[in-house]
């Protein structure tokens, strides 16, 4: 387990709920106009996205290296009787299923090195449907965070509908380093790929 594996490992074996129980409200939005179908959460540690895209119907796949942050999400799943599936994977390796209907990538795609987050945003782009959602946030709102999430956007196929500079709050994330009070949250969609170009 790399260095960074063991700390998300240790934050989420010492706390429940380490980065809040409040899901993104500008997720939160964007998808309860989705018709619910499949959806991945990448780095989606102890669910708090999760979790609520499975109360609104998704069929929901959380991708994260840390046992411990799994064992507490599907605890949490079984104690509110929703249905999800954990996987253990490195999102720089991982593939999502097809048919994805969206796609969430919340404070995870700053950790990798950028070519491997580049790479796991041209997968997620593989397994979105045309339409797809792709939201995703990162630490920060500055002009090279958001060239990182233009970056990513354009390797999943998806151009951008939105992108915002949100300020958090301690209520929604109590543990929250002054540091990572800003983040910007972006929201993509899967573009139509023309007929001539499958």
């Amino acid at each position: 387990m790399s260095t960074v594996g063991r700390t998300y490992e240790q934050l989420h074996s010492d706390e429940q709920w380490a980065y809040g129980r409040l899901a993104d409200a500008e997720l939160m939005q964007a998808a309860v106009a989705l018709p619910p179908g499949r959806a991945v959460d990448l780095g989606g540690g102890q669910g708090r996205h999760a979790l609520a895209l499975a109360a609104l119907g998704f069929d929901v796949e959380v991708v994260d290296t840390s046992d411990a942050a799994l064992r507490q999400l599907g605890d949490q799943a079984r104690a509110e009787a929703l249905a999800l599936e954990p996987v253990r994977a490195n999102i720089a390796f991982y593939r999502p299923p097809p048919g994805l209907r969206l796609a969430v990538a919340a404070l995870i795609f700053h950790v990798p090195a950028r070519h491997a987050s580049l790479q796991a945003a041209r997968a997620v782009g593989g397994g979105l449907e045309p339409e797809g959602m792709f939201y995703m946030s990162v630490p920060g709102f500055s002009r090279q965070t958001r060239g990182l999430v233009s970056d990513l956007f354009a390797e999943a196929g998806c151009s951008t509908q939105w992108c915002v500079n949100h300020v958090v709050t301690r209520a929604e994330r109590p543990r929250l380093p002054v540091s990572r009070r800003n983040e910007t949250r972006a929201l993509g969609i899967r573009k139509q790929v023309p007929a001539a170009h499958r």
